[in-house]
């Protein structure tokens, strides 16, 4: 704490570098922390001090827990014991270090954070946009899609949940299915569903001013259902981010004027 005893938090060094993150939109703060999560160890591999590289091995570890599976798992912890196991905060080794550095600290296996999915296929589409050009060619309703005929459905998934293959997910898209709709299934962290949701999705209400903001590879959809269970902008339960951000939320919907549903799996997080 400072004089004042108010925290003072990072070094101004590691501020610097949180600030290069997001797009500097209020709403958008959370998505540059994500950025930040998954660049951040790489930066501050340059940067001195005890204090940082402690940061460092925390990105590090929530790199490994985020993106889940065994190896990923594994290599987390052969990380920490490789860091802290006999191993004194003022950096000197301990008896139990040599051991320790045995340990293979894989590198992260990765998962983008944000992109679309379907049971039909292993591959994970880039972008909504380039999900739609594999199912208007190979997709169930591919024929339906390609005329027009069977209205689109953005479904806004938990990544976590498609990195574990919870089976509602692949039962939510052939339900979609078997009511003749198409499903463009997108996940993502859970943080960001405003940024899918205003810049990767439009409608034929939007506006043409709007539709030019729109971030390279969106699609059209009819309605939107959001699995996700947090707010539309702000963090999960307990975040104020939420009430903060209302009118954002607020302002994003009517801009694409089409239902938007929140449908949350009973599931324990």
């Amino acid at each position: 704490p400072n004089p004042s005893g108010e925290k003072a938090g990072p070094p101004p060094a590691v501020k610097k570098i949180l600030s290069l993150f997001g797009s500097g939109r209020e709403e958008d703060r959370m998505v540059g922390y994500l950025s930040m999560l998954k660049f951040g160890p790489k930066l501050l591999k340059y940067l001195p001090g005890q204090k940082v590289r402690h940061l460092r091995n925390w990105l590090n570890v929530y790199s490994y827990w985020n993106q889940a599976g065994v190896d990923n798992v594994t290599s987390m912890f052969a990380l920490v014991i490789n860091e802290y196991i006999g191993r004194e905060e003022g950096g000197k080794t301990g008896p139990e270090t040599a051991k320790a550095a045995l340990l293979e600290a894989k590198p992260v296996t990765e998962m983008p954070n944000q992109g679309c999915v379907h049971p039909d296929t292993a591959r994970v589409f880039a972008s909504p946009a380039d999900y739609l050009d594999w199912y208007n060619a190979s997709g169930p309703l591919a024929a339906e899609s390609r005329s027009g005929v069977a209205p689109k459905v953005g479904i806004l998934l938990y990544r976590k949940h498609v990195l574990t293959e919870q089976q509602y997910i692949p039962q939510l898209i052939r339900c979609f299915e078997q009511d003749g709709l198409v499903p463009v299934p997108i996940f993502i962290n859970g943080v960001e569903a405003h940024t899918v949701v205003r810049d990767l999705l439009t409608t034929k209400s939007e506006s043409e001013a709007d539709r030019k903001r729109l971030k390279r590879g969106f699609a059209e959809v009819d309605a939107i259902v959001s699995t996700i269970g947090f707010p539309l902008v702000g963090g999960p339960a307990g975040s104020v981010e939420a009430g903060r951000q209302s009118d954002v939320s607020r302002e994003i919907l009517e801009a694409k004027n089409v239902p938007y549903v929140v449908a949350a799996p009973l599931l324990i997080q």
